[in-house]
């Protein structure tokens, strides 16, 4: 089984858990910290050695998921994520179950990249837009980009709306040398 099956396999699993304890968001948060701090190249390398033991590896995520303060049931399941061989796959783990989150709240990723920092009314009139578009709330991460001269470049699930001065210059440039 690939690792991207497994991820969402947990993840899912973590999911549903949430869901019932309305820990959703929450759940969420915990398991970013956790990924993160696992997936450091120092930590990840002794937490898969072959040369720690099984029960020194389980130890060592009881500490660490106790250090991060996290709750009780994240506690167990970094214990179970441990226990399985799977603590390569946290990261993994993390981002299945935000896209997971994400679907099951009704929500959509986007990534924004203007010219030029944007304002926030013209940052708001993009993702309005967008949530129209979707018929879902967006998130928006923002980038910028000088070469786009103007306007916005949108991904969102896995479309591309280009709305930038360059693309639309390049287009212009194209039809007046035919």
């Amino acid at each position: 089984m690939t690792s991207s099956k497994v991820a969402r396999r947990y993840a899912q699993a973590l999911l549903e858990l949430a869901a019932e304890q309305g820990q959703l968001e929450a759940w969420g948060a915990e398991l970013e910290r956790l990924a993160q701090m696992v997936s450091s190249p120092e930590l990840l390398v002794r937490l898969t050695s072959p040369e720690l033991a099984d029960q020194q590896r389980l130890e060592a995520m009881t500490l660490l998921a106790s250090r991060l303060e996290l709750s009780f049931p994240l506690r167990s399941f970094a214990v179970v994520v441990a226990r399985h061989g799977r603590i390569k796959d946290m990261a993994a783990i993390a981002e299945a179950y935000q896209v997971l989150l994400d679907q099951h709240l009704g929500r959509a990723r986007a990534t924004l990249t203007f010219a030029v920092q944007p304002a926030d009314a013209d940052l708001a009139t993009v993702v309005e837009g967008l949530e129209r578009l979707s018929g879902k709330k967006v998130i928006a991460a923002v980038a910028v980009d000088p070469s786009l001269i103007g306007g916005v470049v949108a991904e969102l699930e896995g479309r591309i709306y280009d709305a930038s001065l360059a693309t639309r210059l390049n287009l212009l440039e194209r039809q007046m040398s035919r």
